[in-house]
């Protein structure tokens, strides 16, 4: 049963990324849920501008539910696919909310830490880790929220320097927009941001004190910050809609390899509120650290839930020794 199961999957898929392209009729629909405006989620921008996944015969219908909403939706079969972050497919999973991870978006850690110059204690980044983390004493630091994935990349920041994130740093739950306002009126000491918000961070003055891109948390190498999901039988209901949905995406990672001033003008009207400037220097990073293909890299998984455990997303005892189930690279390779 197992090798018949396997003969069909792979007759489905060659039937649909046919070297002769899709015709009209081939053409299948999926709706995709996006939790933010991000520019670490630049190939879906790309596979969706570029008229990528339509010319692999896929056309996706995005949808935008802010945060966790954007999983559960997927999880509730509102939508297909979703975007979810390494930590939280891991947390899923061990918690009964079954997914599948189906593709990487980068193999970094995509997080830094920017505060005002004022509350800099005079450090730069030419300072050691743990002595930019005891920096942090006694500063009130904004993230997108508590228990987030950039919450826990503060929390393991910290604990590199000995510095307790409950006792010893003030957090707050900030959207970035509203963080940079508070940082210039001096009532937060800075934020911990995905790009390219630190990126905006720093231009305005700030002092970067931590970063996951500048090599500060080689033990975190590779990382999974942004993963494509599914529910567990997904893929095996529409093996072609998932064949496709990759197909574009394998696309999309040579397009930006191939075309960085195309896919630069594609981010400035994906993510028009922006400085053009901060934009074009966090794409430098994010086009260094897409990796050449979609296809999960578990080491990426065992680097994530660690940083849960130290960042506080779990518990140790929920620790789980083989991430089994957790994805599905067939389509990505």
């Amino acid at each position: 049963m197992k090798l018949h199961h396997a003969a069909v999957l792979a007759a489905t898929l060659a039937a649909a990324l046919s070297v002769n392209g899709p015709s009209r009729a081939e053409q299948e629909e999926a709706t995709f849920a996006v939790p933010a405006l991000t520019i670490t989620f630049t190939p879906l921008y790309v596979a969706s501008e570029a008229g990528l996944w339509k010319k692999a015969g896929l056309d996706v219908k995005e949808v935008f539910i802010v945060g966790m909403g954007s999983t559960n939706a997927m999880l509730a079969g509102s939508v297909d696919f979703a975007i979810s972050s390494g930590p939280t497919l891991i947390r899923s999973n061990i918690r009964g909310q079954k997914l599948v991870a189906i593709a990487g978006m980068s193999n970094a850690l995509m997080f830094e830490t920017v505060v005002r110059k004022e509350s800099a204690k005079g450090l730069t980044m030419q300072a050691s880790v743990a002595d930019r983390a005891k920096a942090l004493r006694g500063l009130k630091i904004a993230v997108d929220g508590q228990n987030t994935v950039v919450h826990a990349f503060l929390r393991y920041h910290a604990r590199k320097g000995g510095v307790d994130p409950e006792r010893e740093i003030s957090v707050v739950g900030m959207q970035p927009e509203a963080v940079l306002a508070a940082m210039k009126t001096g009532a937060i000491d800075g934020g911990t941001f995905t790009y390219p918000w630190s990126v905006t961070a720093v231009r305005q003055g700030g002092v970067m004190l931590a970063s996951g891109v500048q090599n500060d948390f080689p033990e975190m190498m590779p990382f999974v910050t942004s993963l494509t999901t599914v529910r567990p039988d997904a893929c095996e209901k529409k093996p072609s809609v998932c064949a496709k949905l990759l197909a574009g995406y394998k696309a999309a990672f040579k397009f930006i390899a191939d075309n960085p001033k195309e896919t630069l003008e594609i981010l400035n009207k994906r993510l028009a509120g922006n400085d053009p400037q901060d934009l074009a220097a966090a794409f430098v990073e994010v086009r260094k650290t897409t990796p050449a293909t979609p296809a999960i890299d578990e080491r990426a998984l065992v680097n994530a839930q660690e940083l849960m455990i130290v960042g506080g997303m779990m518990k140790p005892e929920e620790k789980v020794s083989s991430f089994a189930g957790f994805y599905d690279n067939r389509f990505a390779n």
